[in-house]
């Protein structure tokens, strides 16, 4: 497995586990901690996983000491090109660590993580459909291909000759089970409404014409809150991060040459 990108991204955050700081090599009298090791290893489960991951790691991180006594020697730090990495890295850090804090400081309520499970489960709907089309460009190709299918013809072949959504053409037109929540609301209200096995159409989206037939439903039981927590967790933490930045943005002075 490549380490580069894991070790890179953990090599700043090492240094501030000090409970963790024993060496656990040394390169030219410079020591590596074991604190960075694990750093790398926290950030990384999968590599956790791997057999000899924390030899790997040292061993990673004995070569950037290497590299990077390298390139101090031969004075690559004293590059413009360097210099430019080396301030973009440094500003990449600090913007990360502020808002690692931000919202530690800042934990996410129960009570926002059950209203946005509940808005979830809401948007899902209590049904899902299983769901075919023929997609075209224009009104009147779906009305011939209604009037088609009207007149004793197969769904699945008028929708491989004819569909331009050809991902569900190459199976008959088949999309699967899907919810309303996952599809366009003119489509969605078609499907809900629409009787088994009954092509109903043309139903106009942003993408064309549709003929769609909705061949079986079936009760949607949403996945468990404990299932769900975690990621609704994230994407409100993403959430306050991206306000904490237009916060801060809004509060301070900034020109941008055009």
């Amino acid at each position: 497995m490549k380490l580069r990108s894991v070790i890179l991204a953990a090599t700043v955050s090492a240094f501030a586990a000090p409970a963790f700081a024993v060496p656990v090599a040394t390169v030219n009298g410079t020591t590596i901690d074991n604190s960075q090791v694990q750093a790398i290893m926290s950030m990384s489960p999968e590599l956790a996983k791997e057999p000899h991951a924390r030899e790997q790691v040292v061993q990673n991180l004995v070569n950037m000491e290497v590299l990077s006594q390298y390139a101090i020697h031969h004075q690559l730090n004293q590059s413009n090109a360097v210099k430019e990495r080396l301030a973009i890295a440094k500003r990449q850090i600090l913007a990360d660590a502020a808002v690692d804090q931000y919202v530690k400081e800042h934990p996410i309520p129960s009570s926002d993580i059950q209203s946005a499970y509940s808005k979830f489960v809401q948007a899902m709907g209590k049904k899902e459909f299983e769901v075919r089309h023929i997609l075209v460009k224009t009104k009147a190709e779906a009305e011939k291909i209604m009037a088609d299918l009207k007149a004793g013809k197969k769904f699945s072949p008028l929708a491989e000759k004819y569909s331009i959504d050809k991902a569900s053409a190459a199976h008959g037109g088949e999309l699967g089970w899907i919810v309303p929540g996952m599809v366009v609301p003119p489509f969605a209200q078609a499907i809900e409404t629409a009787p088994i096995n009954k092509p109903v159409g043309p139903v106009q989206t942003q993408f064309g014409y549709h003929v769609i037939e909705v061949q079986a439903t079936r009760t949607l039981t949403p996945p468990p809150l404990s299932a769900m927590k975690s990621r609704i967790e994230t994407q409100l933490q993403q959430q306050e991060a991206a306000k904490f930045v237009s916060d801060l943005r809004s509060q301070a002075k900034i020109d941008i040459t055009k």
